[in-house]
Formats: structure tokens, sequence, C-alpha cells
């Protein structure tokens, strides 16, 4: 599918659904800050891999125009101890990587060093992160993985996609820049649309590629 497509079908998906969508958002947030307000923040990033499969899985079921009321809501649950795992591999490389680059600033304390390392940084992060996109996704589908093997099939089917992941990003930079200048009240549209495509981007990419179709 192009990104004209995906994105068309998106809306489509969304048509009778922007409600549920809306609903889902609200009930996961109460989770978060319920969880936050628990747990000292702790609690919210405990519980913050858990509700984006809840995410993924929401919006894999609006892209099948599968919605299951309360399960499509609150199934990522399920992934819970995956989802945790994955959480703290990605603070670890964080933290890693925060840590590297203090060293380096200590190490070397130049403006012009350290503002170019700054933008080094800004761009691996977001190309990690273009490679990592489907690691939930990949989750809620195939509950045998591992978290390790979720973050590699993730890594695995973007390899060749990586340009159309990012000139689809980008197509949405418009619908950003709205949402800033109404400050933020666009996102009730824009969120939906964007994890909806989000999901038929995912759902694109693994027509042919099975749970089985490589050894991981």
């Amino acid at each position: 599918m192009t990104i004209k497509d995906i994105k068309k079908k998106s809306k489509a998906d969304l048509k009778n659904n922007y409600g549920i969508s809306i609903l889902t958002k609200i009930l996961l947030s109460l989770v978060l800050f319920g969880s936050a307000a628990a747990g000292f923040i702790v609690g919210a990033v405990i519980v913050a891999g858990a509700i984006t499969c809840c995410y993924a899985a929401f919006y894999v079921d609006i892209a099948k125009r599968q919605i299951k009321g309360v399960d499509s809501t609150y199934r990522g649950f399920r992934q819970f101890a995956r989802a945790l795992k994955v959480m703290l591999i990605y603070a670890g490389v964080i933290l890693g990587v925060l840590i590297a680059y203090i060293l380096l600033m200590l190490m070397i304390p130049h403006f012009v060093i350290s503002t170019i390392l700054i933008i080094l940084l800004a761009i691996a992060v977001f190309c990690i992160s273009i490679k990592l996109k489907f690691v939930f996704y990949i989750m809620n589908d195939e509950t045998d993985l591992s978290a390790v093997n979720c973050i590699k099939k993730s890594w695995r089917i973007t390899k060749g996609s990586f340009g159309k992941i990012l000139l689809f990003e980008l197509s949405f930079i418009g619908w950003r820049l709205l949402t800033l200048l109404t400050f933020g009240a666009l996102n009730l549209y824009v969120l939906p649309y964007h994890n909806t495509a989000v999901a038929n981007f995912y759902l694109s990419l693994t027509q042919t590629d099975g749970p089985n179709s490589e050894q991981l």
C-alpha cells in the first residue's frame, strides 16, 4: 500500500469510530494517571508498556474493522510482563546513551562539539524509534515471542521501509502544526487518525510476513 492508500483507508476505518477512540484514550489515560498517583510516577512507568500495547491492539482492531468492545481497549494488558521488559530495555539504552554523552562532555567541554553531539544523538534516537515502531504491535500478534525477539522482528520488518516510514511521519507535519495552533484541541482528530494509519502501515508490512516467516 502507498502512503496515500494507507491514509485514505485509515480515514474510512475511523468514520464511525471516533467516539470509541476518544473513550479509549480517556480510559487508558485514567489508568496511567491512577498508576502515577498510586506509585509516585514509578507506577506510570511500570504500566506504560502495557498501555502502549493496548493502543496498538485497539487501533489494529479498528484497521481490521473488528472492534470488540472492552477487549479491544484492554487486551494489551495481557502482554504486561513482556511490555515491561521492553520498557526496561529502552530505559537501559537511554540511560547508557546519556551517561556516555555526559562523559564525553566532561572530557571535551566544547560548545560546538556538544551541539554537534546533541544533534547526532537526536538523529540516532529518531532513527532507532522508526526501527522499533512496531514492537508492541508484534507483541500483541505473536504472544510466543520474547520481548527481545519482538524488538528484533520490528527491526527486521522495517528493513527496506525506513524511507517510507520517514515520509509517512513527515506527511503528518501539517496536522502537527495545526494541533499546536489549536493548543492541542485538534488532537481529538489527529491522534486517532495517525494511530489508525500506523496500524494500517503495520498490517501492510506484515501481510506477507507471518510469525514463522524467518528465524529470529
